[in-house]
């Protein structure tokens, strides 16, 4: 697969462009796995999730650039020097299933030598999300967290 990947820092300008890529992802893994139409975290359609993501300092954010087109960010909070949380990927639906997801994960894991111990949680829905973290990119499943609103996710780990 092709591998002309760009990251950029995202800035206020592509809250936007980010907002519509992540409504996108997150409604589009929402009807492959429910019977609703859209679902996502809190803000995710609306631009306050981006915008809280970005504007806060500890966090790593990077805008995936594909042929000169933004196509998605990832999100990393660094817990401590050697561990971090990924706390969102997402590339817009049109991009699935090209191994560009893959190629993110190889180009974050070999930017961030320097973590030990990589986690992420992702709903219990969401088979391709858990696919994608356990055969692709080498998580386990560690434990569940259920919501009070009954919605569960399970927490995933890597350890290099």
């Amino acid at each position: 697969m092709m591998h002309n990947l760009k990251y950029q820092e995202i800035n206020e300008f592509d809250y936007a462009t980010l907002t519509k890529i992540m409504t996108e992802a997150f409604n589009d893994d929402t009807k492959m796995h429910t019977s609703l139409l859209e679902d996502g975290p809190r803000g995710y359609n609306d631009g306050t999730l981006v915008r809280r993501l970005c504007s806060d300092r500890n966090m790593i954010n990077r805008k995936i650039i594909y042929q000169n087109e933004i196509i998605g960010l990832y999100v990393l909070s660094p817990i401590t020097t050697d561990t971090y949380e990924i706390e969102m990927i997402a590339l817009s639906p049109k991009y699935k299933q090209l191994g560009i997801g893959t190629n993110v994960w190889r180009d974050i894991e070999n930017t961030y030598r320097q973590v030990k111990k990589w986690i992420v949680e992702t709903p219990e829905y969401s088979k391709r999300n858990i696919y994608f973290y356990t055969v692709k990119c080498g998580f386990e499943p560690n434990r569940e967290r259920v919501y009070d609103n009954g919605d569960k996710s399970i927490i995933f780990d890597k350890l290099v």
